[in-house]
């Protein structure tokens, strides 16, 4: 986005902001604002060190978001968990959708739609969640959600103290955040990935040179082929219900002794 394109955005109506909190923005600051940002993502950086400060980015560039913080739902069960966030209140706030299983967070989170909301309007949504996180002073909500591929992986979260709501302009900025941190998601996933199958091969690569070497001293101590020694290791392994590189690793450990 250029500064042609935040000028523009910042012109645009919005139904939940006033002209009032549209002019808190300017153009040239939030391209700036960006171009940290930019330079931020360009840091090499662990996962979760990055995640919070992009939190802490999207606070100092965004004047309604007085919170921020990130929900990710875990790979295999979808269970939501906040991996980052700028105040201990926003982790709270998280805590009490996750155990009310409903919320701004884990709707955007799980159907890949952007949501905005305000207190009153999150009370008539989701009443179990309203009555969890009432009197914790948080006014309006904005969940984006993170998407890679098909996978719905978790959202980006703002949360402000007045209740006046967030803007269009809002979410147009944190959809530059979002497609930053979808991008490191999925690196982190796949690297993870890379990782499993990378300790696979290598057990099994492990597995199989233990395997060979108990054929090997097998052959040796009977005088038999390869093709019985082998059999001889598979007939222990079935008797003993084992798996065929437990029997070669008893059987390598037991002769090393003699």
């Amino acid at each position: 986005m250029d500064r042609n394109d935040l000028s523009d955005a910042l012109a645009a109506p919005s139904p939940f902001a006033d002209e009032e909190a549209t002019r808190k923005y300017n153009s040239d600051e939030i391209a700036e604002a960006l171009e940290r940002f930019g330079a931020l993502l360009r840091t090499p950086m662990e996962l979760s060190v990055m995640l919070q400060s992009v939190c802490v980015q999207m606070v100092a560039t965004i004047p309604t978001a007085d919170m921020a913080g990130v929900t990710v739902l875990s790979a295999a069960e979808k269970e939501p968990e906040t991996v980052a966030c700028t105040d201990a209140r926003a982790l709270d706030v998280d805590v009490d959708q996750y155990r009310a299983n409903e919320g701004p967070c884990l709707e955007s989170a799980r159907t890949g739609q952007v949501v905005r909301v305000r207190i009153e309007d999150a009370a008539q949504r989701w009443p179990a969640f309203a009555a969890n996180v009432a009197g914790m002073g948080v006014g309006s909500y904005l969940s984006v959600p993170l998407v890679t591929g098909v996978d719905h992986v978790g959202a980006l979260n703002l949360y402000g103290f007045s209740g006046d709501g967030f803007s269009e302009i809002d979410e147009v900025l944190l959809q530059v955040f979002v497609a930053a941190v979808e991008g490191a998601i999925w690196n982190a996933r796949r690297a993870e990935q890379w990782r499993v199958e990378v300790e696979g091969l290598q057990a099994a690569m492990k597995s199989r040179a233990r395997i060979e070497q108990a054929k090997g001293m097998l052959m040796v101590l009977h005088g038999i082929s390869a093709e019985r020694a082998f059999e001889v290791l598979v007939e222990q392994s079935q008797s003993r219900n084992v798996r065929v590189a437990v029997i070669a690793a008893e059987v390598v450990e037991t002769l090393t002794e003699q």
